[in-house]
């Protein structure tokens, strides 16, 4: 059963929105095509999933879900709903399969107790609030600018030459539309932890078992230095904006992988 849902006064940008909710389900094992608006910015978006794994090939069920997306930045309307697999609604503009890339399945284990669809209409919500102002509407700079979130960190340990848990500082995720994106840390006392997204093999979201802050949750990333080292620090943020933040270090991770090249195509 369709169902739709406006979204008013967000200055959303539609291309990420499409990002996060494409990343979403490949963390959750579907097979993903999105087909998109090439305006500047975009006016709609049309994404098609489905299950990947042993059942659907055994099946051959060509059953998909599908998001559409549409209108403006700051007037938005979302529609989930079924139907076939490979088919568009826009048959003018083909859906392109998009590559499945090496990136943690970290949401599964906090969305299993409610149905789909729900999970994914909450998850929406929640990158909808992240991604607000994210966009300049009417603005020649809409694929050129750099957009910076900051989010409090409460403290930071794992990280060579730190020994023990560094208290306080500010996480930043920098998607920069001309520049490698990066996810930075400045701790309280301005020292510094820089991670390029290419470098980035795997982000999740961990549970602390024992120290400080036992049993908080943390995202963790593992990252592969320019000296081919590997690093694992973990950061401790706010439970209520911890999987916005991991989101959003996905989608950075993602746009370096392969969608990068969507917006200089613009």
């Amino acid at each position: 059963m369709t169902k739709t849902q406006r979204f008013f006064d967000c200055c959303l940008d539609i291309d990420r929105l499409t990002t996060r909710i494409t990343t979403y389900l490949q963390e959750h094992s579907f097979e993903v095509a999105i087909s998109k608006d090439k305006g500047n910015p975009p006016s709609w978006c049309f994404i098609q999933a489905r299950k990947n794994g042993i059942l659907r090939t055994t099946t051959g069920t060509r059953r998909s879900i599908n998001i559409s997306i549409n209108g403006t930045p700051d007037n938005i309307e979302i529609e989930i709903g079924t139907g076939e697999w490979g088919k568009n609604l826009l048959s003018s503009a083909p859906l392109f399969v998009i590559p499945v890339i090496g990136i943690a399945a970290t949401l599964t284990k906090f969305y299993t107790a409610k149905r789909f669809e729900s999970n994914l209409w909450r998850y929406i919500k929640e990158q909808i609030i992240h991604l607000k102002d994210s966009c300049a509407i009417n603005s020649k700079e809409y694929f050129t600018k750099s957009d910076f979130r900051k989010y409090q960190c409460d403290y930071v340990e794992g990280y060579p030459g730190w020994d023990l848990p560094n208290i306080g500082g500010m996480l930043v995720l920098e998607h920069k539309k001309n520049e490698k994106h990066r996810v930075v840390f400045t701790s309280s006392d301005s020292r510094e932890i820089v991670f390029s997204a290419e470098g980035i093999i795997k982000a999740s979201i961990i549970s602390r078992q024992k120290g400080l802050n036992e049993h908080d949750l943390m995202i963790e990333i593992i990252y592969k230095d320019k000296d081919g080292k590997t690093i694992q620090p973990v950061f401790n943020l706010n439970d209520a904006i911890i999987t916005g933040v991991l989101a959003g270090i996905n989608e950075l991770v993602a746009e370096d992988a392969y969608l990068k090249n969507l917006y200089k195509s613009h």
